[in-house]
């Protein structure tokens, strides 16, 4: 795609002619015309320029005449075609004679910045790999001074070339072996006639692209190709004879390179206010002395000149102002143009790599026009330029209006880095040659303009929001006194939201200036920009900030310094709190405290005497095994605790405490309850009773026609319903699509010694508070609006009989394990209904009844059925059962909610997660199948089971606490997945409990009693889709970090209105049944479908087995258990383990061997994409 949505920019068509057919024009048509002004440099150096004033002002003449000069040096030292002449001085005459000089003989101009010095290691890097990898008998190094004479002689003591110091001090001892540049200038003065003779070698320039991460890296390019490409579509190409050109940009940089290129080459004046450093007084009083028609600029000085004291010294008018050089936000821009007052500004987005956008010239006052989301466009391509965004690790575009990394082509880019292999350059199908950038944009459709946002890896990525850093540091440098600081904002890990930014500064500060810091990014850019930590370099260990030799700060190190320092701070924390916290012995043990370790000793399959009390419970267990757990403390203890209160108890300790504090539980056994105390119908529900009808009389009549249409197989009418209410989403897109019929699964329970008769009685008395086991699914396919109804019937005779039966007797538990896992047929669930069938089975080996139970996921699901099963326990001895809160009243809560102000978040999120889906290509994976593909003696093959332990595992949750067990397996199934389709990420329908609390309801509401979602006696379960990058480059830890993220968001923001969704994206319809037939994730804390005697949480019953197949393409239950929760527990299911059990085997190996490789401590900082190789290993 070229970016060209907007009326196209002029384009102005350049022959392709040399810099200096360019240069040698402007000489000869304007020889007296000022060309180069230097205000830090003396008048008439070198012989050249003029006497008047008092700093260096050199005409064309001048300029052709000192060029003369030092070409007939280097002539005479050897120096010419294809020589290598390493130039690293800052903006001054000698940058610029020694730059034409180069290109006059034909030989290689690299521009290296003079701190480079300043790193043995980087300058050693810069020079060894240019001359390894563009070879030349003939060399030169120039330098500015004595003290970098002597650093070159002791990083390179052995280093054979030319040398040659400008040292303008004649005071300053010159270094042995070094030549004078003054005095080659000086020699054959009589000898030297201009020359016109054009060289026939292509100009040639190496410059070095400085990262923020790694050592530089050398780009070779031709000059008059970036000439052509950059004067076709900015204002560089306008710059006129006679204008003035200021430029605050060092020549070492490609944009202040390409400052002076235009400026001489245009017959322009260039004018260097100062050497390296800006001089803001200088600046301000030769802008004021003079008019510049161009000012060219980095963003990073905008605040200098909106701070400079322009009353005293008013400036004289400047047309155009360039920027470049990173993101310019739109407060920036419109602070410095009502500060400076330029006619115009132009923005120039591009790299050392090759390739430019610009957004042209642009009147001051239209800044806001070409502003989007706070940041300034970078505009359009140049001619011949393509600009493409595609997701990061991938080279696919994506539509207009999401944000994706940017890739550039055009024949200004180079095709690859001089001596140093980097992935970042491909040539796609078309044999065209692409650049990765690592930089973030958009593509605004309105506009069609191209906005930068940051670099990827310096990205805050809050809540699945990217923040960039940069937007944070502009509204800080602001105000004086930070920008004194010089603030950077980088990201840290964060338990909730991924990551939140945190602010570092050069100096110490006292505790009510780092809150005026969060104050001012409050008020200026709300809530999710608000630090977590501001703290300076000297506490993160440094003086200074880590700097490349360029002068940009090491980003990702300062990130890694400040990562760091949190981890240490959190444990001084963790080792301060658990000195205080009371141990075992020091309290009085009661029923809560035995209760308790009773409990968690069970859930964890340890004994009571390893349980680590005051252990961290998020790094042990999942949410949905503390949900699980608060039922059972809440039911045994009698206490009444909120699961937000439950979940924010860090400890058991904790746990033990809130609920000995807790007041007595109105639901629990202290005021027990056979039946359901809320009101009872006489009668079918009335128009009121069905929230989906809206109050619409009108419609009931045909909601009962077909209630009564899917009733009628089972012998019951309109009069044995009890109650008609929506299902969620969810449940109606799986419904709808006919896959939730093939989530279907079967248990198996023991009882302890009772008869049939009695598991019977005790079925029929559970039935009595669980409406959702005695109900049926009905779809209404209206068109204009389609919805499952869940319908539930009375308890009676007539639909209990539809539920149990009376199966008889077996001799041996062999036999009913056979039973379970090949369920009679006649006796299956199907929908509509009704969509629960226990059979009640004696076995004579074990002189005891079991229970062998058929299960649609449409009434069902891992939580609600632990209330059952703990209900059922009471029926069998003969106890008052629990209070569950009614589904009913859940799914209303989601059904009239979720258009509310309430459910936007939700939608939201979604939406911004989705949207990419539907405009680009997917690959799905493995297939699903039509059927189970497997006999009655075959079926157990069909859910695999695969076993491991992963000590490793503690160490990675030592050093990364907030990456929880569940996220590493499932990066590892991401991984897994890219690895077979080949493709940059991975789709999943990712399982959540959904069960934090009522959905869509403020936080202002108690959530314990009736709004306790973990005691909802229904399926609240919901299918996420789930997009899982894939992304080479990024580290494991990067990837852990932002797949955490991603999670705490999926899991706050599990409740969303599909349907709103689907009728925006229409594809989205598709892709999401398709989607859950493909790949399911399903975390579920604990071993899942294996029985586990030492796990027994009830008295009379105890489950054995749980079956489930499926024909999705593959269907992940996985869980982690033992003291460490470190030992894996993962069953395979669908169409992978239905077809082929060597295939099943070979993708449950994988699993387990990136998983093991992820958590390895050495791998930690390694590339995600090496993971390939434990793959192979495997092989």
């Amino acid at each position: 795609m070229q970016l060209g949505m907007a009326p196209p920019l002029v384009v102005r068509s350049y022959p392709y002619r040399r810099g200096w057919d360019y240069l040698a024009e402007a000489i000869e048509r304007f020889p007296d015309h000022l060309a180069v002004e230097c205000v830090h440099q003396p008048a008439r150096l070198y012989g050249l320029g003029r006497e008047e004033g008092k700093h260096g002002r050199w005409s064309y003449r001048d300029l052709d005449n000192g060029i003369s000069r030092l070409a007939g040096a280097f002539e005479r030292l050897d120096l010419l075609t294809n020589s290598l002449i390493f130039v690293l001085l800052g903006n001054s005459l000698e940058h610029v004679l020694t730059t034409w000089t180069s290109y006059r003989l034909g030989c290689v101009h690299v521009s290296i910045h003079p701190n480079s010095l300043s790193n043995a290691a980087e300058a050693r890097h810069l020079l060894d790999t240019v001359r390894t990898h563009r070879p030349s008998c003939r060399a030169a190094v120039i330098v500015q001074n004595a003290e970098a004479a002597r650093r070159v002689d002791e990083i390179f003591p052995a280093l054979e070339c030319v040398k040659i110091v400008v040292d303008d001090e004649p005071t300053c001892a010159q270094p042995p072996a070094w030549a004078s540049f003054s005095t080659l200038m000086q020699e054959d003065l009589a000898n030297v006639q201009p020359a016109r003779i054009f060289p026939v070698t292509p100009e040639i320039s190496i410059f070095f692209s400085s990262g923020t991460t790694s050592l530089p890296k050398p780009c070779e390019f031709e000059v008059p190709v970036w000439l052509s490409s950059l004067a076709s579509g900015s204002t560089f190409g306008d710059f006129a004879p006679g204008d003035r050109v200021m430029s605050l940009v060092p020549c070492s940089h490609s944009f202040g390179y390409m400052a002076q290129m235009f400026a001489l080459t245009r017959g322009s004046t260039l004018v260097y206010p100062s050497y390296l450093t800006f001089d803001p007084r200088t600046t301000m009083d030769i802008l004021g002395s003079e008019t510049h028609q161009y000012l060219i600029i980095v963003s990073a000085l905008i605040h200098a000149f909106v701070t400079a004291d322009l009353h005293s010294q008013k400036l004289r008018p400047i047309d155009t102002v360039i920027f470049s050089g990173m993101a310019l936000t739109s407060a920036a821009a419109i602070e410095f143009h009502a500060s400076v007052r330029p006619s115009a500004i132009e923005n120039v987005f591009g790299m050392t790599e090759g390739g430019f956008v610009s957004t042209g010239r642009v009147e001051g006052t239209r800044i806001q026009e070409i502003s989007h989301e706070s940041f300034v466009a970078a505009g359009q391509p140049m001619k011949d330029t393509q600009v493409k965004l595609c997701a990061p690790g991938s080279n696919e575009e994506i539509g207009p209006g999401v944000a994706g990394e940017v890739h550039v082509s055009s024949p200004a880019t180079v095709r690859g880095y001089l001596g140093v292999s980097s992935d970042a350059f491909y040539v796609d199908s078309d044999g065209c040659a692409w650049y990765r950038t690592g930089d973030q944009a958009i593509l605004n459709p309105k506009d069609g303009l191209l906005y930068p946002v940051g670099r990827y890896k310096d990205l805050i990525i809050r809540g699945g929001k990217n923040i960039s850093p940069t937007a944070i540091e502009a509204v800080l440098n602001q105000d004086e006194a930070f920008h004194q600081l010089t603030p950077q904002a980088v990201a840290l890990p964060d338990l909730v939201v991924g990551e939140v930014p945190a602010i570092v500064l050069n100096a110490d500060i006292p505790p009510s200036e780092a809150q005026r810091i969060r104050q001012r990014i409050l008020s200026e850019m709300g809530s999710i920009y608000l630090p977590d930590l501001v703290v300076s370099i000297q506490a993160l260990g440094l003086e200074q900030y880590p700097r490349t030799s360029s002068g940009k700060i090491q980003k990702v190190k300062l990130a890694q310094l400040v990562r760091k320092y949190h981890e240490e701070e959190l444990t001084k924390a963790d080792g301060l709190l658990s000195t205080t916290i009371a141990t075992p012995s020091t309290l009085v043990p009661g029923d809560v405290r035995s209760t308790m370790l009773h409990l968690w000793a069970a859930v964890l399959g340890i004994t009571q005497d390893q349980l680590d009390l005051t252990a961290k419970l998020s790094e042990r267990v999942d949410s949905i095994t503390l949900m699980r757990a608060h039922s059972r403390a809440t039911k045994r203890t009698g206490k009444t605790v909120p699961f937000a209160v439950w979940l924010a108890a860090n400890s058991i300790e904790d746990q033990i405490a809130v609920l000995e504090a807790a007041d007595s539980s109105p639901g629990s056994n202290s005021t027990p309850s056979s039946v359901n105390t809320s009101t009872v119908r006489s009668g079918p529900p009335e128009l009121e009773d069905m929230v989906h009808l809206l109050g619409d009389a009108s419609r009931l009549p045909a909601t009962k026609a077909l209630v009564e249409q899917n009733l009628t197989g089972c012998g019951l009418t309109w009069q044995d319903v009890e109650d008609v209410f929506p299902a969620t989403d969810f449940q109606h897109i799986m419904r709808q699509a006919h896959l939730i019929e093939n989530w279907e699964f079967w248990v198996c329970v023991h009882t302890e010694g009772y008869t049939s008769a009695q598991l019977r009685h005790a079925l029929e008395t559970t039935l009595t508070v669980h409406p959702m086991l005695r109900s049926f699914a009905v779809l209404d396919p209206t068109p204009e609006a389609p919805e499952t109804l869940l319908v539930t019937v009375r308890h009676s005779p007539a639909i209990l009989d539809q539920c149990i039966v009376d199966y008889g007797e077996v001799d041996t538990v062999a036999d009913v394990e056979r039973l379970t896992i090949n369920f009679p047929a006649e006796h299956r669930v199907g929908t509509p209904g009704p969509l629960f069938r226990g059979l009640i089975v004696f076995v004579k080996q074990i002189s005891s009844a079991v229970l062998v139970a058929d299960f649609c996921h449409s009434i069902m699901d891992a939580t609600y059925y632990e209330l059952f099963e703990d209900d059922l326990d009471l029926a069998l001895g003969g106890l008052p059962l629990n209070q569950p809160v009614p589904y009913k009243a859940w799914t209303e809560s989601y059904y009239l909610l979720q258009d509310s102000k309430a459910g936007q978040p939700a939608l939201e999120y979604h939406r911004s997660q989705v949207k990419s889906l539907v405009e680009e290509p997917v690959a799905l994976w493995p297939t699903p199948t039509a059927s189970l593909l497997l006999a009655s003696d075959q079926r157990e093959q069909g859910q695999y089971q695969l076993e491991f332990s992963l000590p490793t595992l503690i160490a990675l949750r030592d050093h990364h606490p907030t990456v929880t067990t569940a996220v590493t397996l499932k990066a590892a199934l991401a991984l897994l997945t890219t690895f077979h389709t080949k493709h940059p990420q991975a789709l999943v329908c990712n399982i959540e409990a959904a069960r934090g609390g009522f959905p869509f309801l403020p936080s202002s509401l108690p959530r314990g009693g009736q709004l306790d979602g973990a005691r909802v006696a229904g399926p609240t379960l919901t299918g996420v889709i789930e997009k899982l990058r894939f992304n080479p480059e990024e580290t494991v830890l990067q990837l852990l970090y932002r797949l955490q993220a991603q999670q705490l968001l999926i899991t706050q923001h599990a409740n969303a209105p599909w349907r709103a969704l689907l009728s925006e994206m229409p594809r989205l319809r598709q892709l999401y049944p398709e989607v859950a037939n493909h790949l399911v994730f399903n975390w579920t804390g604990t071993t899942t479908f294996k029985a586990d005697e030492k796990k027994r949480m009830h008295e009379r019953l105890s489950r054995q087995r749980l079956f489930f197949l499926s024909t999705t393409g593959l269907m992940i239950d996985a869980g982690a258990s033992g003291k460490d929760g470190i030992d894996f527990c993962v069953w395979l299911t669908g169409a992978v383990a239905n077809g082929s059990s060597p295939w099943v085997r070979e993708i449950a190996r994988g699993l387990q061997t990136i998983t093991t490789w992820l958590v390895e401590p050495e791998n930690w900082e390694r590339p995600v994409g090496s993971f390939v190789e434990c793959l192979r290993l495997t092989q």
